[in-house]
């Protein structure tokens, strides 16, 4: 047998899933741009920077909101003549880029421990012990009483999903202790698996900023503070 068709006793191997992963830089954009179009303050800042944009960007916006029975008159009150600068536009930019960052590694992380995974029981108690951990407690260690509300919810989500009631039902007919040692098994997995989790969570975050680092130069050339350029 061919050594790379085998894979672990008791294992089943991943399931490769239809269609192709986009970027991280292409997922950083696309939650820039999501965040960007929900905040008016920033729609209103983007079109005032770009109405004092070149001659054709300025009169192709001020033609198109027209036709919209739009009057951009009132937005550019006060705003000046003067051609937006590459600090104004980065200003406006950098923070979306970033938030668009950290929205994209927690992508990431979802996509890792939830969609990745078969939809057994057990992941189902890993999955959602992870989200609800992290947004308790972060990496800090919860406390007792976190602790029991973080699996309260968790095993409350598992005995009622798709996968989870049928096993949970047969494992209270079968014996009742029976479900407690699963259950007691389950969490010593859990919190081995946090660990991993955070390690997981470092990593998509060093690739997120170095997304991001790559998109900041190529959008507004290198920042010379950061120094000399080392190979």
């Amino acid at each position: 047998m061919d050594s790379k068709s085998k894979t672990k006793k008791g294992k089943k191997p991943r399931q490769s899933r239809p269609g192709k992963n986009i970027s991280f830089e292409a997922a950083i954009l696309m939650f820039t741009f999501i965040g960007a179009i929900s905040d008016k303050a920033v729609v209103e800042r983007g079109l005032k920077l770009a109405l004092r944009g070149p001659d054709l960007l300025r009169a192709l916006l001020w033609s198109l909101m027209a036709s919209q029975g739009i009057d951009l008159r009132p937005l550019m009150s006060g705003e000046g003549a003067a051609p937006a600068t590459r600090a104004e536009v980065k200003e406006l930019v950098e923070p979306l880029l970033k938030r668009g960052a950290e929205m994209a590694t927690i992508a990431q992380i979802a996509d890792i421990f939830l969609f990745s995974n078969e939809r057994s029981p057990e992941n189902i108690v890993y999955a959602f012990y992870t989200g609800i951990r992290y947004a308790v407690a972060r990496e800090r260690m919860p406390t007792k009483e976190e602790s029991g509300q973080i699996w309260e919810i968790a095993l409350l989500i598992a005995r009622t999903s798709k996968s989870g009631e049928p096993h949970w039902k047969e494992l209270e007919e079968r014996d009742p202790q029976a479900l407690e040692d699963w259950i007691d098994e389950r969490k010593e997995d859990a919190r081995k698996k946090y660990q991993t989790f955070l390690g997981q969570k470092r990593k998509a975050e060093a690739t997120a900023q170095k997304a991001f680092g790559t998109l900041m130069a190529d959008l507004f050339g290198r920042d010379e503070s950061e120094g000399p350029k080392t190979s």
